[in-house]
């Protein structure tokens, strides 16, 4: 257990990864998978392997609610300082979908050393995201930001899809000349002993 007390000022700092598997540099290009790793910290920080590429102040994450058991809520990663060369690579992906982990470490203050292990704070799927871009007009320059709606891993497993039932009245609303499904009425309190040798 760490005593905080015997520190004088804390600071905590974000870290973002998100895998796309289909991330397209161009617009005819092929797709590969891209890893992108950032953080709000100072420097570039690694975590099991991963450089985090220190983006500072440029990357922002929305509060998240810490809970006794797994619960569904949604959080929201804002990159900004986006340029403009960029925006075709984020328009030619496949973001949607894409697997985000979010970490959070805590660092002294004063000597910025780090406090305790990285803690694991979301994991979900990029379930939605939008590009904003801040024109301004009197220095005709404009500023990107990436806005990723992240949904967690809880709220994907609770969107069901309802299945079709077993049963010859359903296959065959389907598919009219299909007969596997006429023998489930008669199977339905049959008992099998799959473990007799004989």
């Amino acid at each position: 257990m760490i005593n905080l007390n015997s520190y004088s000022g804390l600071r905590s700092s974000v870290f973002v990864r998100i895998i796309i598997e289909e991330y397209r540099t161009t617009s005819g290009g092929s797709y590969t998978q891209q890893v992108l790793a950032f953080s709000d910290h100072y420097q570039d920080f690694t975590i099991d392997n991963q450089v985090y590429s220190a983006v500072g102040a440029l990357t922002g994450v929305s509060s998240t609610r810490s809970e006794l058991r797994t619960s569904s809520n949604s959080v929201t990663v804002s990159l900004s300082g986006i340029p403009n060369s960029s925006i075709i690579e984020i328009i030619n992906s496949k973001i949607k979908s894409s697997r985000v982990d979010i970490y959070r470490a805590y660092f002294d203050a004063q000597t910025n050393a780090q406090i305790g292990d990285v803690q694991g704070r979301f994991k979900g799927f990029v379930n939605n995201y939008s590009l904003e871009e801040d024109f301004d007009i009197n220095a005709r320059t404009s500023t990107n930001t990436i806005l990723l709606e992240c949904a967690s891993n809880i709220d994907v497993l609770g969107n069901k899809r309802t299945g079709r039932k077993t049963n010859p009245e359903s296959q065959k609303k389907h598919f009219p000349n299909d007969l596997s499904m006429d023998r489930v009425p008669n199977l339905e309190n049959t008992t099998f002993d799959f473990g007799n040798p004989d």
